[in-house]
């Protein structure tokens, strides 16, 4: 797999240390790097942005005009697979800049500038495992064939009388004649999967925001899914720890 990585930035030597440590653990690790390409600004980068373009996105959180954050979140509106690392100066400021997010951006880890090798290698090595492991597909049953659709690209899927109806994120439906529980059984074992009503399992990669009276989903497609009334505190709890996973772990955050 070739990797082409972006750096968002507006302080080129820092850039241009971040680029050194990049190229030289992908030497060691005999990867290809198609492309590691330094933009200066969140605007400059959102110009030549396409889903699916970029594998990892370092992107520096203080900048000048867009900020990183704002950024983000212009991308992840399009993209939900692209790996985004925050780069900053400040844990405090990294935890501050999550919860002011307009949209959940998900980033995948945060660095701390000025860069640690080892730990920026760390990061690296299990964005690598990520995106060289195969995403899981769900097995369903229409009529006589039968389709693996992966994770990533069902957006929701909903109980409709004795069928199953999964939305898709580019907002075609399949309808299929599997159990809701049988298809349940699957999806719940993946943590992107939650179970926010009767009948009703979203992909929290593919939710735009929680409505302001936190009663619905918005979904980046457009669909609106209602939270159940008793467990809803639990079920925003689960939705928020999923936001900020990525944001535990090694980073020490």
């Amino acid at each position: 797999m070739e990797f082409n990585i972006a750096l968002v930035d507006d302080k080129k030597n820092d850039a241009d240390k971040l680029s050194t440590v990049i190229r030289k653990f992908f030497a060691k690790q005999h990867i290809t790097a198609k492309n590691i390409t330094h933009y200066t600004n969140g605007s400059d980068f959102l110009r030549v942005f396409e889903p699916e373009k970029f594998q990892i996105i370092f992107m520096d959180i203080l900048m000048n005009e867009l900020n990183g954050i704002e950024t983000a979140g212009q991308i992840r509106l399009n993209d939900s697979k692209v790996l985004i690392i925050f780069i900053t100066s400040s844990k405090d400021f990294a935890l501050d800049s999550f919860f002011s997010a307009s949209v959940p951006v998900r980033p995948f880890d945060y660095i701390l500038k000025p860069y640690d090798s080892e730990r920026l290698c760390r990061t690296l090595t299990e964005a690598v495992k990520i995106l060289e492991s195969p995403d899981p597909a769900l097995s369903v049953r229409v009529s006589r064939s039968t389709y693996n659709i992966p994770y990533r690209k069902i957006s929701a899927v909903l109980s409709n009388n004795h069928a199953v109806e999964i939305i898709m994120s580019d907002s075609n439906c399949l309808i299929c004649s599997m159990k809701f529980n049988e298809v349940e059984n699957i999806l719940m074992t993946d943590r992107r999967f939650l179970l926010c009503n009767r009948g009703i399992i979203i992909n929290m990669d593919c939710v735009r925001s929680l409505s302001s009276d936190k009663e619905l989903f918005i979904m980046k497609d457009g669909g609106r899914y209602p939270l159940k009334v008793r467990g809803r505190a639990k079920i925003i709890d689960d939705f928020t720890q999923y936001q900020i996973s990525r944001i535990r772990g090694s980073a020490g955050i």
